[in-house]
């Protein structure tokens, strides 16, 4: 029988819970009015015994809507977590990205108009946000634009590093190749083909070297000379390679190239003619 009653009251669970919450409250008023009684001024002890109802009758509503409600208690923890877990794994890709904005950002690792290399990625930030970086691709060899554009989930940043070319905008360090047969190749032809390239840097080489040592100051880093180097080196096949550098305008790394090479191939040319007409 009494098994049927318990049955019963937690099936009304909710009014028996009302219900022993105000007896509570109205036995704690009762108690604390009994206290007080008429007085303005209380002592030290009746203000802790006025503590005491309290605190009892706020644990004894806690107690009992606890163990009134545990089944429903146990079954909602278990739908939040259940929820946070599910929030978790649709939302940890956008978390993600968030955060990467929030890392770049705060690092200050480059802003819009910056040049950046990102993986395989390389152009001009146009767009950011939080949650993607869009770039305009740049060509790596010849610093033009391609006309594709990249969108890049800010969540790459945290795992590959971001090279911020900024500096190198204006100006970059070019070097490229020559490979040719070793039958022309004098004592003084270093100095020759340095003084021919050397010719086609005129019209830039005092801002190059300016800019250079502005970036030498800015980084803080010894960075090789602005002037134009030859070297020379030979390979497995036993041909001859000449290295041509230079600090050059980047809109202009691809006309000065055709430049060199036309250049270097009237030298080798040259050289070549007067070995022949010499052994002629």
């Amino acid at each position: 029988m009494s098994y049927a009653v318990l049955q019963s009251l937690l099936a009304h669970r909710a009014t028996l819970t009302i219900g022993i919450v105000l007896c509570a409250l109205l036995l704690r008023g009762l108690l604390i009015r009994r206290i007080r009684k008429t007085r303005t001024i209380l002592t030290s002890s009746e203000r802790r015994a006025m503590s005491t109802v309290h605190m009892s009758s706020v644990i004894f509503i806690l107690v009992t809507v606890f163990v009134l409600w545990l089944p429903q208690i146990q079954n909602f923890i278990l739908s939040i977590t259940a929820i946070a877990v599910a929030l978790v794994i649709v939302t940890k890709e956008l978390s993600i990205c968030l955060l990467g904005a929030i890392v770049t950002r705060t690092s200050r690792a480059f802003s819009i108009g910056d040049w950046i290399s990102a993986g395989t990625h390389f152009g001009e930030v146009i767009e950011r946000n939080f949650m993607t970086t869009t770039i305009q691709e740049i060509e790596r060899r010849s610093f033009t634009y391609t006309g594709r554009t990249a969108v890049i989930p800010n969540s790459l940043f945290l795992s590959i590093a971001v090279t911020n070319q900024n500096f190198l905008r204006r100006y970059q360090f070019h070097s490229f190749d020559i490979t040719i047969e070793p039958d022309a190749f004098p004592i003084d032809a270093e100095d020759k083909l340095q003084a021919r390239i050397e010719a086609l840097t005129v019209h830039f080489i005092d801002t190059a070297q300016r800019y250079n040592k502005m970036l030498e100051q800015r980084t803080g880093i010894d960075i090789p000379d602005a002037k134009p180097t030859v070297e020379f080196s030979t390979n497995e096949a036993a041909k001859l390679v000449t290295t041509l550098s230079i600090f050059c305008p980047t809109d202009e790394i691809a006309t000065l190239e055709k430049a060199m090479m036309k250049e270097f191939f009237e030298w080798y040319r040259v050289n070549r003619d007067q070995k022949t007409s010499r052994v002629g």
